[in-house]
């Protein structure tokens, strides 16, 4: 039944996905994002991974143009083996196939990078900044210039975990919610070099509200690293001018998942209002599910 080579079923699903109904691009998600459980994967597993019916998964795989689910997976194993074969030669890293390029030296970087900051993180420190983050009576997180879009995201993500959270900057709208911030309450604060002096002001205005401060910087005597009351350090230098923010939303990602398991009950069931909201409005393409 096949009509066309079909080896690279990610190519495949990238050229049919607009044809997709809302469920195959689900399915499509998947293939992507977690290609292991696909391939090894029944029919009844994925569907119920995927809360569609087994049938949707069956036609998902005529609809790319195979001989069925089996034909499907048998390809996915194939890409899998071929990637694992070429990590596997002799001196081949994730980035071999990119040797020589401006795009090896960056990728290797935020490896490195990560691998770097994994290793030094505190643990007792990731610790006590979750606690803080579930037991404040309010959450204030900060960022400037491209540590904004952590401080963004993790508004965003810890706003999902639990009430009362607040994304604040050092200008006049931030003045009023800075103004109501106090000792029962945590800031937390994203900054690496050349370092902003907003990020400085909203942790001073912080501590003098005896406000307890968590700092996301790239190290313990940084400008926010000698202010707040846990650090915890990052690696940030970039390859060129420009940091990499890897390791910091790494750490961010982090102590979201550690809110979300610390608080479990409430957290699940605010993430789930939240997204019935979003639902209500038709935010969402594929559903509040698809961790957007």
């Amino acid at each position: 039944m096949t009509t066309a080579p079909l080896d690279d079923v990610t190519e495949t699903v990238r050229g049919k996905y607009d044809k997709l109904t809302n469920s195959q691009k689900r399915i499509a998600e998947m293939i992507i994002e977690d290609p292991e459980f696909v391939a090894f994967a029944t029919v009844d597993k994925l569907a119920s991974r995927l809360d569609v019916a087994a049938s949707t998964v069956v036609r998902f795989a005529y609809k790319l143009g195979l001989d069925g689910y089996q034909d499907l997976q048998e390809r996915i194993r194939r890409q899998i083996r071929e990637q694992y074969r070429a990590v596997g030669e002799e001196g081949a890293t994730p980035t071999s196939h990119l040797a020589g390029t401006p795009f090896q030296a960056s990728l290797d970087n935020d490896f490195s990078h990560l691998q770097r900051t994994a290793r030094a993180l505190d643990r007792e420190a990731l610790e006590k900044a979750v606690t803080a983050l579930a037991e404040a009576e309010h959450v204030y997180i900060t960022g400037d210039l491209t540590s904004y879009c952590l401080a963004y995201f993790t508004a965003i993500a810890v706003g999902r975990a639990r009430d009362r959270v607040r994304l604040v900057r050092a200008d006049a709208e931030g003045a009023t919610a800075l103004l109501e911030m106090g000792p029962d309450d945590v800031l937390l604060a994203f900054t690496f070099p050349p370092y902003s002096r907003n990020v400085l002001r909203v942790v001073d205005w912080a501590v003098r509200r005896r406000t307890l401060t968590i700092g996301v910087t790239d190290a313990a005597i940084s400008p926010v690293g000698q202010r707040v009351s846990i650090v915890l350090s990052v690696m940030a230098g970039g390859i060129g001018p420009q940091n990499t923010l890897v390791p910091g939303m790494a750490v961010a990602n982090a102590l979201v998942n550690g809110l979300f398991e610390r608080n479990e009950d409430v957290s699940v069931d605010r993430y789930k209002a939240v997204g019935s909201l979003a639902a209500d409005w038709d935010l969402f393409v594929l559903g509040p599910d698809n961790g957007s």
